[in-house]
């Protein structure tokens, strides 16, 4: 998919509920340690940074944003196995008690970055490996991280 916004929009309000009810507690991941909640979690919280609600540190060197940005944007695989920014790679714990909670929050938090995105296009958080970014370059760069997900788990195949 090609970056349209409307596209992406229902990607994110559409597509993703109807794939993510496919996910059980029990499915294992391609690769990674992460269970599935463990993403869905995971998820939410990637959607919580690019709305500002909390900050992590850039550890790419400034001259490597743009590339690094233009990789963001652009529809296509991340690679699998990237460290955390932190540089742990600890499990977080748990905050929901079940899957299924984890992914209604998670339906609630698109929902609430999808409005965001609309009242604030222009507004800036900084990704922990691509830089300052706008809510818009943002919706786009959720597409390609979900998606990641969604083939760790195999609910999606593969693509190049």
């Amino acid at each position: 998919m090609e970056h349209n916004r409307k596209e992406v929009e229902n990607y994110l309000s559409t597509t993703i509920p109807e794939l993510l009810s496919q996910l059980t507690p029990e499915q294992k991941p391609l690769w990674g340690k992460m269970t599935p909640q463990h993403m869905v979690e995971h998820l939410i919280v990637v959607y919580k940074l690019s709305m500002g609600r909390f900050s992590v540190p850039v550890v790419s060197k400034e001259d490597d944003w743009p590339k690094l940005k233009e990789y963001l944007m652009k529809d296509s695989p991340m690679r699998r196995n990237v460290p955390a920014p932190n540089g742990k790679s600890d499990l977080q714990p748990l905050k929901f008690a079940d899957l299924e909670e984890a992914k209604q929050k998670f339906f609630a938090e698109t929902e609430t970055f999808l409005k965001f995105c609309e009242a604030q296009p222009e507004f800036i958080a900084n990704h922990p490996y691509g830089g300052p970014l706008t809510a818009q370059e943002w919706l786009f760069c959720h597409i390609k991280h979900i998606k990641h997900h969604l083939i760790q788990f195999e609910l999606i195949p593969d693509y190049e």
